[in-house]
């Protein structure tokens, strides 16, 4: 995941590089770290939902050239949990497992080539760091439905003191988080409404962020426990922050991944639904004037949307396929002649920083992840909460789909992306072929393992057997 930065209502910040470490972000990292090794495996993740929703991406530790934000140190203490309760061989391998790997490699390999420097080179190892190192924690960390279920319940709670600090922010005009750093103390104004942003670097970015964890969050309403209460306070909260950050691509994942919920009854339709949307998209292509993704322009669900600047970046991006599909490109300037200060498209950023190949891996490791969530709800039929949970699965994916369209991800962020991905992966049910290729081998292995006698030149004569003295032989 790129950590391009989004063009905002102030200048990017600087604090990439350099150690900024408050005593109260000390002191937090701390004791969620401990809280991390020594709580009950199914609550291993509440520790970094907390420092993500609390802590400013800007406190970090610098050593040798290698950025460590408190949400990377976060990450390293739950690498020493799974290794010291060796919960590390607990998985199953999937495709997707193998097609994460391929996408971050790639990916490397393509932008240290065109760069070819090793400040590069060490950037990428970052990302690597934090596509790699979250995406298998959580595949650990996240083994049954209980595991999840709590994950969503954690959300849920966590989500109530978040909209209480939004809340204030948007009273009084001030981030209380800005003593961290990383972000402004005077909260953003723009057509006359704040922008609050809490704890994370842009608007937009903090509204995805609990836009995404809502379908999750409703997902408790079919427990049959008390915690379902859990979920229209979850619910409740979320909405209040996403509609708190004035803008309207938390707003649109909020509206996709509604969508996608609700679509669960008609799950026995999806492949028609699919092939429908298709082909309608094809169909407005053709009767439309200017070319479907000019729709941005149109689209403004709040004063001040910027959804023509979306419009020329995917123009050009496309337009221009010659200048990126090998190796990317860095100079931005032979796809958009006027400039831009950064890329607010995930699909965009992409192709643009690792070509065609780390593009096509993307959007492959998307489809694997719906294709997992069918596969998901076809394998517990006789459970329709499991089912609406996993749906659930879905319509967070589908909702971060969404917000790819109009923003990178980068911050906290990224950790909510890595985290749908293992739990589809880690509750759908073994790949077929990867089953079938492992039974081969077991019976490979152990016809191998047989101990075999040297056929005789002249079969042996049989012996009768006497059953009594009246049959024994004379």
């Amino acid at each position: 995941m790129s950590l391009s930065r989004l063009t905002g209502d102030q200048v990017i910040p600087t604090w990439y590089d350099q150690t900024t470490l408050h005593p109260i972000g000390l002191i937090a990292v701390f004791l969620l770290g401990i809280a991390t090794l020594v709580v009950p495996r199914r609550y291993a993740l509440a520790p970094m939902l907390i420092m993500a929703c609390f802590i400013s991406p800007a406190q970090r530790i610098v050593i040798a050239s290698l950025d460590f934000n408190l949400l990377r140190i976060m990450v390293l203490f739950g690498w020493l949990r799974v290794i010291v309760f060796a919960e590390i061989r607990r998985i199953e391998w999937k495709r997707i497992d193998t097609i994460v790997i391929l996408w971050v490699v790639i990916a490397t390999v393509v932008v240290t080539l065109r760069e070819a420097t090793a400040a590069a080179f060490i950037y990428r190892l970052g990302l690597s760091f934090d596509a790699l190192g979250m995406y298998f924690l959580f595949r650990f960390l996240i083994q049954s439905w209980k595991d999840l279920e709590t994950l969503m319940l954690v959300a849920a709670i966590i989500s109530i003191p978040v909209a209480a600090v939004f809340l204030i922010e948007l009273s009084t005009g001030r981030n209380m988080f800005a003593i961290f750093g990383g972000v402004p103390e005077i909260t953003v104004v723009r057509e006359g409404r704040l922008r609050c942003r809490g704890p994370f670097s842009h608007p937009i970015l903090a509204g995805c962020f609990w836009a995404v964890m809502m379908p999750l969050i409703g997902g408790l309403w079919w427990n049959s426990r008390w915690v379902r209460w859990f979920a229209p306070i979850g619910l409740v909260a979320s909405a209040i922050v996403v509609f708190s950050t004035a803008s309207d691509t938390p707003i649109s994942a909020v509206m996709a991944g509604a969508l996608a919920a609700a679509l669960f009854p008609l799950r026995r339709s999806m492949r028609w639904i699919r092939w429908s949307t298709v082909l309608g998209l094809v169909a407005l292509q053709i009767v439309m004037t200017n070319p479907i993704w000019h729709l941005f322009v149109r689209i403004q669900l709040v004063h001040g949307s910027t959804g023509w600047y979306r419009f020329k970046m995917i123009d050009g991006f496309l337009r221009n396929f010659s200048e990126w599909w090998i190796l990317g490109t860095k100079d931005y300037s032979k796809l958009w002649p006027q400039p831009f200060d950064s890329i607010t498209n995930q699909f965009v950023l992409e192709g643009v920083e690792g070509g065609l190949v780390t593009l096509t891996l993307f959007v492959v490791l998307l489809a694997l992840g719906f294709h997992g969530v069918g596969r998901i709800v076809r394998s517990v039929r006789n459970s329709k909460s499991r089912q609406i949970m996993a749906w659930m699965l879905g319509a967070a994916l589908f909702a971060h789909c969404a917000s790819f369209l109009a923003v990178s991800y980068f911050g906290q962020i990224v950790m909510i992306l890595f985290l749908t991905l293992a739990a589809i992966a880690s509750l759908s049910p073994p790949d077929r072929r990867l089953v079938t290729a492992r039974t081969r081998a077991r019976q490979r292995s152990s016809r191998a393992s047989k101990p075999t006698f040297p056929q005789l030149a002249h079969p042996p004569i049989p012996v009768r057997t006497c059953r009594s003295a009246d049959e024994s032989p004379a």
